[in-house]
């Protein structure tokens, strides 16, 4: 198989070779981000982000057992609603029928207007449902798929402008799965998500309206960090925002409890003629000094501050102190 050169024997990336790697990216299964540096403020890092090993492992294995081609696009891994998933499109789907020896064709799609409408080849400009017979060697009758639009039509984009050919390629897919359950279980198109109302977006989250982590590295107060999080829209917010935030408040908060500590408050010097106590007054008896707890100890590890900022910020929130956004 032709991609057999450069599929990964293992999920872990330090023991991909350069042409491995190069096809992960392709996939979508590693990307670059921009991340704060908290050992330099306002100078965001380059980070290597890969997907989670048991996508890259399920990956693996439907490339194998599918025969093929990320570099093709394929198959390949993406998001749906910030949960991973193996994609492949409805030309490898055909593919992997063909590759079985024991696709026997099909009959052209067939659509109707209307509920009691007659089937007709001729995409209607608005389809009430679709339909398809695929034949496979050995079965004497051809599978026949059904699918409406009410069930299994989706908004936007392509749905808009060609309803009729993406209600078609989803009764074409569904029909496909249930020929060759053993070769297509699990593997779904993006038509599928699409018009069940999810984000796709290969590899990386879709690319955000600002550089929203390089925005809180750059942030040198609170009041700051804050403005920033508010001017977050609610379809980009998502746990590495939150993550992100969280690191860059215990950075700042420990950068003001060192300026705290390091400020020296100096006694205010009386002489005899100005602020002395009479020696007939008793001066009153100031009670004994506790240190200033400090909010962030120097043995501190950033890991343990991190925790104990989300749970305040966590806190905060639950008390209506401040809005997570949500």
């Amino acid at each position: 198989m032709p991609n057999e050169l450069v599929l990964p024997n293992s999920v872990q990336p330090n023991t991909w070779n350069a042409d491995t790697a190069a096809m992960m990216e392709f996939a979508g299964l590693t990307w670059t981000e921009q991340r704060p540096d908290p050992e330099n403020p306002g100078q965001p890092k380059t980070v290597r982000m890969y997907a989670p090993t048991g996508i890259m492992a399920a990956f693996i294995a439907a490339c194998r057992r599918t025969g093929l081609d990320p570099t093709a696009k394929q198959i390949y891994a993406a998001q749906m609603g910030g949960k991973w998933t193996v994609l492949i499109g409805i030309d490898g789907i055909r593919l992997v029928a063909q590759r079985t020896g024991e696709y026997d064709g099909q009959d052209p799609i067939e659509w109707q207007a209307t509920e009691d409408g007659p089937w007709t080849t001729v995409p209607p400009k608005q389809p009430f449902s679709a339909r398809i017979r695929i034949y496979r060697k050995g079965i004497s009758r051809p599978l026949e798929q059904t699918v409406t639009w009410a069930e299994f039509g989706g908004m936007k984009g392509n749905w808009d402008k060609r309803p009729s050919h993406m209600l078609g390629i989803r009764v074409e897919s569904h029909g496909f799965r249930r020929l060759y359950p053993m070769e297509l279980s699990g593997l779904y198109t993006p038509e599928d998500f699409e018009a069940d109302g999810e984000l796709i977006a290969e590899g990386a989250p879709a690319e955000p309206s600002e550089d929203w982590l390089a925005l809180f590295a750059a942030a040198t107060t609170r009041e700051e960090l804050e403005a920033v999080r508010l001017r977050i829209p609610a379809a980009e917010k998502n746990d590495k925002l939150k993550t992100a935030f969280l690191a860059r408040a215990g950075y700042l908060a420990r950068e003001d409890a060192r300026t705290e500590d390091a400020e020296v408050v100096p006694d205010d010097p009386q002489t005899a003629d100005e602020g002395a106590q009479p020696a007939d007054v008793e001066a009153p008896q100031s009670p004994p000094s506790q240190p200033a707890p400090s909010s962030a100890p120097a043995e501190t590890t950033q890991e343990e501050y991190e925790a104990a900022e989300a749970a305040r910020f966590d806190a905060a929130v639950a008390a209506g102190e401040v809005s997570n956004g949500d």
